[in-house]
């Protein structure tokens, strides 16, 4: 069977125009031969459609999509992801469905039997589990239709616990099919990529059966889906690939032999550069806008989010605030400069003194002695206000430059530097931020050297830096992976970074302590396995005993 598999980008609650993307596809397929077209998971309400799900009126219209869709006659068979109503009086009231649409009609319907609840995930909130999964015969084959989870279950991408009493996967091995289709809305994380890969391509050892994995791409508010569909044959070689983070169409024969081919992954630095590339974009684009702004510090986090707006929206869509205070160096604004000249972006100098000044004699600044926070902080919130306001004027949309390292520790000002729509950089640790510059300088030298040297430093006192308030990133990183990412305890991160455990607690405490702040943060784009965003909800106000 010639099977093909349309990686595409759908828009969440764009139901016409991904009805219309679905067809382009399927028309392309038909015409390179293929019997069977694969789509990704919820294509024609797009992934995740939230508490769109809760109107009917949305589920109607999905369904009026999928029988225009059928109506086509498009002469492929398509398998493509929507939401049925659940026809049984219990349980929840819709179903999430592949359905199996051919000859001018839907064939066969198969609902998700696994409904994740962990992380990012919600889906027992809206949907009711498939009571079984039957094979549906498709010109002489048996096809197991799954959706996403369903063949997860008992694999390392799933939490440690054994979650299911069910293994679909494996039943419709054990009801012959003879081959298993996939169809996946699975957000990235970087190292996921390469452990689907691994676990689809052990289960097709395992069982004997060809395996076709058919995920979407593009990014939906937080989330970003890198694709890299692929299909499988029945000894788990690698038949075809699809590319990664951007729309693409793979045909497979499963009649025929293939060459082995290689599952390859760009390095670090270059797959979350296309990543947050993409999450940019998308947020952009699938919310109605076309313009950025954001603040230009001379510092590397700022830097980067430049460079990564100016190659998702065009240096002409992007423009950068040079806002020096009092402490802010003259090289800081120079290398802000050389940046801008680099990338071809708009540049604005606003300095803030004035503004500054004005706030510290309204409050009796000037009694106090050196620069406390709360004068530190007027700097930032000065910046904020005049970044939103170029907003408002440009009908822009602010990008907020903090990372991670910096948002775990509270070392970040409300309504300053956390004023903005987005956060490219809310998940990458300060480490990562340096693999994404090298990425970006890969082609050419676009970030200074000079501020990719240069310590780590808010300028908002004389001679500060990061490390005056923070550890050392390296190690700050790593205590941030080890405490949010895996769970580890106090004495573990101890232990495995070589500290006092009672530093750790202090460290792990501040954390906590700030979570106040996380909660009223811009989006993020989620790169880890754990992000601080809507997959880890944690009361603000807590006792800290259990760090102990």
């Amino acid at each position: 069977m010639k099977i093909a598999v349309a990686q595409i980008n759908p828009k969440v609650g764009d139901i016409e125009g991904n009805l219309a993307r679905i067809k382009k596809f399927a028309l392309a397929a038909a015409s390179a031969g293929a019997e069977i077209s694969v789509f990704p998971e919820l294509t024609l309400t797009g992934y995740p459609p939230l508490d769109l799900l809760e109107r009917e009126d949305f589920i109607k219209a999905n369904l009026t999509a999928l029988k225009k869709l059928a109506a086509f006659r498009i002469k492929t068979a398509i398998v493509v992801g929507c939401v049925d109503f659940n026809p049984s009086p219990k349980g929840k009231a819709l179903l999430n469905c592949a359905a199996l649409v051919a000859g001018g009609k839907v064939i066969a319907l198969r609902a998700k039997s696994l409904l994740p609840t962990y992380d990012i995930f919600d889906e027992a909130r809206y949907f009711e589990p498939a009571g079984e999964n039957r094979p549906v015969i498709f010109n002489g084959q048996k096809l197991g239709l799954t959706i996403c989870e369903d063949i997860w279950a008992g694999t390392e991408l799933l939490p440690k616990r054994l979650l299911y009493r069910n293994n679909p996967a494996e039943t419709l091995s054990a009801g012959k099919a003879d081959i298993i289709i996939n169809i996946s809305a699975s957000p990235y994380y970087y190292g996921k990529t390469a452990k689907r890969f691994n676990i689809l391509s052990n289960l097709a050892k395992k069982t004997g059966k060809i395996i076709v994995y058919a995920n979407q791409t593009g990014a939906n508010d937080e989330l970003i889906f890198d694709g890299n569909s692929f299909i499988l044959d029945a000894k788990g070689f690698l038949a075809a690939k699809a590319l990664s983070f951007r729309e693409d169409l793979i045909l497979a024969d499963t009649a025929r032999g293939h060459g082995r081919l290689e599952f390859i992954l760009p390095p670090k630095g270059e797959e979350l550069g296309l990543a947050l590339t993409l999450g940019i974009r998308d947020y952009f684009l699938k919310s109605g806008h076309s313009k950025a702004v954001l603040g230009l510090s001379g510092g590397i986090d700022s830097a980067v989010v430049a460079a990564l707006a100016a190659r998702a929206l065009g240096p002409g869509n992007v423009t950068a605030l040079l806002m020096p205070s009092p402490f802010t160096s003259a090289q800081s604004v120079s290398d802000a400069l050389e940046l801008v000249k680099n990338l071809g972006i708009n540049s604005e100098i606003l300095p803030i003194k004035n503004i500054y000044s004005a706030f510290c004699k309204t409050l009796g600044g000037a009694r106090n002695k050196g620069v406390p926070l709360y004068m530190q902080n007027l700097q930032s919130r000065a910046r904020g206000t005049l970044l939103m306001a170029r907003a408002n004027i440009d009908g822009a949309l602010a990008l907020v430059t903090g990372n991670k390292s910096e948002i775990a520790m509270g070392y970040c000002t409300l309504y300053g530097d956390t004023a903005g729509a987005l956060a490219p950089l809310a998940d990458l640790v300060k480490e990562d931020v340096y693999a994404v510059s090298d990425w970006l300088n890969s082609t050419g030298r676009l970030i200074p050297r000079s501020i990719i040297l240069r310590p780590p430093t808010a300028e908002l006192k004389p001679g500060q830096k990061d490390s005056d308030d923070l550890p050392q990133y390296k190690l700050l990183d790593r205590l941030i992976r080890l405490y949010i990412e895996r769970n580890k305890t106090p004495s573990e991160i101890a232990g495995i970074l070589g500290l006092g455990k009672e530093t750790v607690i202090a460290l792990l405490k501040r954390l906590e302590a700030n979570e106040y702040k996380r909660k009223q943060l811009p989006t993020g784009l989620k790169v880890s396995e754990k992000s601080f965003g809507s997959g880890r909800k944690m009361p603000l106000a807590k006792a800290m005993d259990f760090i102990s």
